[in-house]
């Protein structure tokens, strides 16, 4: 009989699935509606560190402009859905689409640069003018006031608007996220990303276009920063341009270091990490920054590989442990 914990070794995605089956029925039976939202955010964040996890941890490219694709993604929606009623299957596939061709305008002018500090402004630089953009532009998006009336998605006729339902819905499409990050990481494509973040003069050598595979990066993450944003437009039914700011974009790293640097499956662990550690701490009243501070910090120093690589090494650690007293039992 195979060791069960080499299997749950080899098999992420399954035990991914289960984790995330087995915490839903938890939360069933807990029924807290506040601790349901904040999970559901948790799960959206997880689309923002899938998407800078492609172009920071596998590509090595700093994003701090992750807001600016996340706006795209929910004012795409939320025009889409308020203005013309399109549904939320037709807007959310839109976004994603609006969101990657703001990756490939992004993407060009990055390669312009050397990487670093200047790949910092670059992308910051993008974040604000589309805060900007949705601040000013009124009659598109009518300006502070934010949007309203956005539809919840529908199934057969039938509105969610239960957040069992979004609790579903939202980690079903975070499974598929997950699995298609995964599929990209052990690709071609996820070996090319690599190898331009380990040596760009490296990677030329072996025939890989730089251009090519740096621009794919940002339309990739700039995708799931788009399908990010559409489910958070479609879950609050209403947005305002003061939620993608600067802050929005610096919680996106936090979320990648905390959950694993270049890990996908950590992005989930660090989006729901990221929401749910406030929460915990708020009865410390005014020293609750500072101790989230603090904690961050410290996951910095000693998790070097994040939620993630803990959690292999203690895997390692037990599955060695247990291979040991199978073979002294035989």
């Amino acid at each position: 009989m195979k060791n069960p914990l080499l299997l749950v070794r080899k098999n992420k995605t399954l035990t991914l699935v289960a984790i995330v089956v087995i915490g839903l029925a938890l939360l069933f039976l807990v029924g807290d509606p506040y601790v349901s939202h904040i999970i559901i955010i948790g799960g959206i964040y997880s689309f923002l560190a899938i998407g800078l996890n492609i172009v920071t941890g596998l590509c090595g490219q700093i994003n701090l402009g992750m807001a600016g694709f996340y706006a795209i993604g929910s004012y795409t929606s939320a025009i889409l859905s308020s203005r013309l009623g399109v549904s939320f299957w037709l807007a959310f596939p839109a976004a994603i689409v609006l969101s990657a061709v703001a990756g490939l305008i992004i993407g060009y002018p990055a390669l312009k640069v050397r990487g670093g500090v200047y790949l910092v402004l670059v992308t910051t630089s993008f974040a604000g003018i589309i805060q900007t953009i949705l601040t000013q532009w009124i009659s598109l998006t009518k300006g502070p006031m934010g949007i309203v009336g956005i539809a919840a998605p529908s199934f057969f006729g039938k509105e969610i608007y239960s957040l069992q339902g979004w609790l579903i819905l939202v980690y079903a499409l975070v499974i598929v996220a997950t699995i298609l990050g995964e599929r990209i990481e052990k690709s071609r494509v996820g070996r090319s990303l690599k190898a331009v973040r380990e040596s760009d003069t490296s990677a030329q050598s072996l025939g890989i276009n730089l251009a090519y595979y740096k621009i794919l990066a940002f339309v990739l993450s700039a995708a799931f920063g788009g399908a990010g944003g559409s489910l958070y437009a479609h879950y609050m039914t209403t947005v305002s341009p003061d939620i993608y700011n600067m802050s929005l974009s610096v919680l996106v790293l936090t979320m990648i270091v905390v959950g694993g640097v270049g890990s996908i499956h950590g992005s989930l662990l660090g989006g729901v990490a990221v929401a749910v550690l406030p929460e915990i701490l708020r009865p410390l009243g005014q020293f609750q920054m500072v101790v989230y501070s603090l904690l961050i910090v410290m996951a910095t120093i000693f998790l070097k590989k994040g939620i993630i690589g803990l959690g292999m090494d203690a895997g390692n650690f037990f599955a060695r442990t247990f291979g040991l007293r199978r073979k002294k039992n035989g």
